[in-house]
Formats: C-alpha cells, sequence, structure tokens
C-alpha cells in the first residue's frame, strides 16, 4: 500500500483511537458500580442503532453521544471515550455486514470510525474535566459551560476529523464541507448537553432505575427522527421515479422535484421541534427534581408531565406508522359493534377535563346524554374524537371555550367540536386534512406532526362519514363529523 498523507492521518486517526480503547479496557476494574456502567453501555449501542444518515454515509444525526456525555459526568473522559467507541463499532460491522467492501476497505473505515469517536470524545471529555476545575464544579458556571463546551468539541472534532479524510480522499475544500454540513451542529450539541445531562442527572438521582425512566423518550427521539428521513427518502425516490418516466415535460418534473425538497425541508423543521420540545420539558423538570423539596403533589404532577412527553413521542411514532399503512393503500380494518356514540363523546370529553383546566378553557359537553346508537369501530370512532377535542383545546387560548355536541340528524350522528381558538386562515382551510401540513402560524403553539388530522379523516371515511371544517381567523374553529346512522334492529 502505498504511503500518502491520506494513509498516514487514518494510520494515526485509527492508532490512538485503539490506545484509547485499549487503556479504557484496562481501567474497566475503576468503573463502579458496574452494572450501571454496563447498563449505559448497552443503551449507548442500543441508541446508536436508531442512527439516521442524513446526507450519503458523511453526516449521522444520533443520540448515543448523549448517553456518552452521560458517562463522562458520572465515569470521566477515559470512560467516556470507551463507551462511545464501542458503540460506533458495533454499528459499523453491522454495516460492513450489509454491504461488505472487502477486508482492507472494512478494517480501514472500523478503524477510523472507532479512532475518530474515542478521540473526540476524550479531547471533549479532557477539556470538561480541567474547565470544571478551573471554574469549580459546585458553580453553576462550573457546571454549565463545561458541559456545553463539551458537546460542542466533541460534536466539531467528529466533524473536523471527518472533513480531513474526505479533504484528502477527494480533494475537496473543508470549508465547503463544513457549511455542507453545519446544519446539523445545534442538533448534535442539543442532543448531546440536554440528553447526556438529563440521562447524567438520572442516573445520579435514581440510580439504575433512572436509566429506565430516561431511555424511552431518548432512544423514542432518535426512532421518530429515523422513521422521518426514511419516510421522506421513499417519498423522494418514487417523485424521482415519475420524473424520469416523464421525460418528454422537463419543466413539469423541475416543479415536482421543487416541491419535494419543500416538503422534506418542512418534515425536517418539524421533527426538529417535536424532538427538542418533549426533551427540552424533561430536562426543565428534572432540573425542579433535583432541587428537591416537593411535596407527594408536586412530585405527581412532574411524573404526569413527564409521562405525557413519553406520550407525545409514541403519539409521533403511531402515527408515522399509521400513515405509512394508508399511503401503502392496505384497506382499514374495522372492528364493528353497536355502540352508544353519545355516550362515548361524553366520555372522551371527560377525560380531556384535566387537560382543559391546565390551560385554563372550560370543556362543555353534555354528561348524560340521550343513546345513540351506530354501528362501527368503537375505537377509531374513539380516536377520532380525542383528536378533535385535544386538538380544540391546543389551540385554544387561556379562558377560551370548547363546546362538544352529539346529536341525531336524519339518517346521520352530527358530533360538532366548536372551540373559541385561534382560527385557521382561509387560504389553508382547503390542506387541513393533507398529510404533513400545520398551519404555519400555529407551529410555536403545540406540538404537532400534521398527520392526526389526516388520519382522522380517513378514520372518518372508512365509516362512509364525512368531516368538515369552519374557521374564521381569530374568532375559533367548528369540526363536524357526519357518521350514518347503522344501528341493529335490537338496538
Amino acid at each position: 500500500m502505498m504511503i500518502t498523507s491520506r494513509n498516514v492521518y487514518l494510520a494515526v486517526v485509527t492508532v490512538v483511537g485503539l490506545v484509547l480503547v485499549g487503556w479504557g479496557v484496562a481501567s474497566l476494574p475503576s468503573f463502579t458500580p458496574s452494572l450501571l456502567f454496563t447498563l449505559l453501555l448497552i443503551l449507548a449501542v442500543a441508541a446508536q442503532v436508531t442512527s439516521t444518515s442524513l446526507i450519503g454515509e458523511d453526516v449521522t444525526v444520533e443520540v448515543s453521544t448523549a448517553v456518552s456525555m452521560a458517562v463522562l459526568a458520572l465515569y470521566g473522559a477515559i470512560a467516556a471515550s470507551l463507551v462511545a467507541a464501542l458503540a460506533a463499532t458495533v454499528v459499523i460491522l453491522n454495516t460492513l455486514r450489509l454491504s461488505w467492501p472487502g477486508w482492507l476497505r472494512a478494517l480501514e473505515r472500523l478503524g477510523f470510525n472507532l479512532g475518530m469517536v474515542a478521540v473526540s470524545m476524550y479531547v471533549a471529555g479532557t477539556l470538561f474535566e480541567l474547565t470544571q476545575g478551573w471554574l469549580g464544579a459546585n458553580t453553576i458556571l462550573g457546571l454549565i459551560i463545561p458541559w456545553f463546551l463539551a458537546a460542542i468539541i466533541n460534536d466539531q472534532m467528529n466533524l473536523w476529523l471527518l472533513i480531513v479524510i474526505l479533504h484528502l480522499q477527494n480533494q475537496v475544500k473543508p470549508s465547503t464541507i463544513w457549511h455542507q454540513h453545519k446544519w446539523a451542529i445545534p442538533i448534535n450539541v442539543l442532543v448531546m448537553s440536554l440528553g447526556g445531562g438529563v440521562l447524567s442527572f438520572a442516573v445520579t438521582r435514581f440510580d439504575v432505575i433512572g436509566i429506565g425512566i430516561f431511555f424511552l423518550p431518548i432512544v423514542l427521539s432518535a426512532y421518530a427522527f429515523r422513521i422521518y428521513v426514511n419516510q421522506t427518502r421513499r417519498q423522494m425516490e418514487r417523485l424521482e421515479d415519475l420524473v424520469a418516466e416523464r421525460t418528454d415535460d422537463l419543466k413539469q418534473a423541475n416543479i415536482e422535484l421543487g416541491e419535494l425538497h419543500k416538503t422534506k425541508d418542512a418534515f425536517l423543521a418539524v421533527l426538529t421541534h417535536d424532538m427538542r420540545t418533549p426533551l427540552s420539558s424533561i430536562k426543565a423538570y428534572a432540573g425542579v427534581l433535583g432541587k428537591g423539596n416537593l411535596d407527594e403533589d408536586q412530585q405527581a404532577r412532574i411524573s404526569r408531565i413527564l409521562l405525557r412527553n413519553q406520550d407525545s413521542l409514541l403519539e409521533i411514532v403511531n402515527n408515522i406508522l399509521e400513515i405509512e399503512q394508508l399511503q401503502s393503500g392496505t384497506p382499514i380494518e374495522l372492528n364493528l359493534v353497536d355502540f352508544d356514540v353519545a355516550y362515548l363523546t361524553a366520555l372522551v370529553s371527560e377525560n380531556l377535563i384535566a387537560q382543559a383546566e391546565e390551560k385554563n378553557i372550560r370543556l362543555q359537553y353534555e354528561p348524560d346524554p340521550s343513546p345513540i346508537m351506530i354501528h362501527g369501530d368503537r375505537e377509531k370512532i374513539k380516536r377520532v374524537l380525542t383528536n378533535l377535542v385535544s386538538n380544540a383545546i391546543k389551540y385554544t387560548e387561556s379562558e377560551g371555550t370548547v363546546v362538544v355536541s352529539c346529536e341525531s340528524q336524519d339518517d346521520y350522528v352530527v358530533v360538532d367540536v366548536v372551540d373559541t381558538g385561534y382560527g385557521i386562515p382561509e387560504e389553508e382551510l382547503p390542506h387541513i386534512f393533507e398529510r404533513f401540513r400545520r398551519v404555519k402560524g400555529h407551529r410555536h403553539i403545540a406540538v404537532g406532526t400534521g398527520l392526526g388530522l389526516a388520519i382522522v379523516k380517513s378514520l372518518v371515511e372508512a365509516h362512509q362519514g364525512t368531516i368538515h371544517v369552519t374557521s374564521q381567523e381569530g374568532e375559533g374553529s367548528t369540526f363536524t363529523v357526519r357518521l350514518p346512522l347503522h344501528a341493529s334492529q335490537e338496538s
């Protein structure tokens, strides 16, 4: 093999990484408690498996670095370097198994990636320890500044070690590569600093149980991001195939491709917000827990908030999986039974009273309605009603009102959900039930994927029903669901 700058650089990074890994392995007996360290290592590997490549194979968004940062706070720089290297190694081995480039290329890739993450984490960890020693570990500045500085250094070391090898291989200007990838820096630093800080705090506060509390939200965030990106890729491939088939209409193809890129950017923007909001909430309330001296009611309230953030992440995943099924053309399966839709409407409203009271919103409904029997899928209709009432609460200001009513009209049951909220601009009303569409002015108000109303419409239409919305910006909205009365003869 020729001795080139590229090969020398690759060998140096690999050797330094192997030295750090060997040092970490030799130090394993000092990483106590060993069970906790082992669980964190497993968590890092599991989180790394959810990593998502966004630009070829160059840039990867993942949350295993957050676990490595937590190990840094708990065990030190060399332990964090070992965990980061082992997590990266497991994923690279799996990638090589799926796409084997030959022994030489495989060893080069494995060695460089191991060295890159090990060196980056060790340098960041060493700087963290030095800066914290200088500022004082028991001061606010001594906690915040070294932590965020370590996250930034870790991200930039990873990026620049990668930039150098790409420059040596392809002769691309380093500044060009950095500018192409700089958009991912805030996401990576946010995940490392907030995710690592929350996880280390949870472990410090709750020991092994802390891993269980914060494992699911972190991994679900990464999993939701992976699904979003993969779905965007699939849609891009479909549209690109369509462009290839319509080469005689280049202008139209260019328009479709442009729309595709806008949609992709919108997906990533929504997802970034969806990931950041639950994690930020968890971080904030973890800080409240850390202050101690909380009574049982306060602890119970914080626990509900943490669970609600977890439910938000689960809802994102469930919505994406369900919309994927709808896009595939698979018919919706209905478990048809006779049930009282008026009672179900009251039950859903009652379940959401607490959500309304948190925003000081008055939720009105008929608590003891007369029975209205229909023949349909009770759980799917319940989901429709829950989504509509919950949305009305989300997009209504404090002191507002949400009114839910259910009545029979001719051969239909009509459910109205009326709110005094922000309202929907007239130009956006025709698109409100489209997939991945959200009202532009509402995106800062509440977390959402743009899938809920699309799913609601599909479920209503599966029951041969209709859904309609009327709205005036600044005054509120009315969503009306009409379902045919197919009650059995016995009812």
